[in-house]
């Protein structure tokens, strides 16, 4: 478990992955982060959506490929219904284009599940406190807008320096701590910033303004 970590206070959890021991060691990590959070797991992309629906969770960790489904479907039907439930995408696939995509769903989180099972915590960790997290071994997000949501129209001219100096940061993932310590400013500062940045542009989470970043070039 990492070490000296505040975990957020989250209610519902609801992971989906059809490997069941894998499902079960992910589970039994959850239940040690977060105790009094319910952890709702499913082998399958439909009970688990329609649990997703009936009970919007605070976190979903879904696997990418579920046998008939993918979980890329679960995040769309969440997104059309207006959820801005936080996500974590697993695959024992990686491939090149995959971050870029996630991103315009609005995901935030993407491990390879060859990786070790801490990379899943640290991204769970990563991106309930707001931040981004994508597994060192797949290939950061690029700028690939075809298809995607509309991006605000304004371009970095809408920002002051100041924030674009903490835009650039966060768009590269870090913490409001992080942004804090490599600027020299209070992270209620930061947090400040955040919040007047995401409402000059309109935006809601953190994957829109990664990828409002990249089309600015600040990423």
């Amino acid at each position: 478990m990492l070490a000296n970590v505040v975990t957020p206070r989250i209610s519902r959890i609801v992971l989906v992955d059809d490997t069941a021991t894998f499902r079960a060691l992910v589970k039994e990590k959850l239940r040690e982060l977060y105790p009094a959070a319910e952890v709702a797991d499913f082998a399958a992309g439909g009970p688990a959506l329609a649990a997703c629906l009936a009970q919007p969770p605070d976190l979903l960790i879904a696997d990418l490929y579920l046998g008939n489904s993918d979980g890329r479907d679960i995040v769309r039907q969440l997104r059309c219904q207006g959820l801005r439930t936080h996500v974590v995408i697993l695959t024992a696939f990686p491939e090149a284009g995959l971050p870029a995509e996630l991103l315009a769903l609005g995901v935030a989180g993407f491990v390879d599940k060859n990786s070790p099972l801490e990379q899943i915590e640290r991204a769970v960790q990563c991106v309930l406190d707001g931040g981004l997290f994508f597994s060192a071994t797949v290939p950061p997000p690029v700028p690939s807008l075809a298809g995607e949501p509309a991006l605000p129209r304004l371009g970095s001219d809408a920002l002051t320096e100041r924030e674009r100096d903490v835009v650039r940061l966060v768009a590269r993932g870090l913490l409001s701590k992080q942004v804090a310590d490599t600027l020299g400013l209070s992270t209620r500062t930061v947090e400040k910033y955040r919040g007047r940045i995401m409402t000059k542009l309109g935006l809601h989470d953190v994957p829109t303004l990664v990828r409002w970043c990249l089309r600015n070039g600040l990423g």
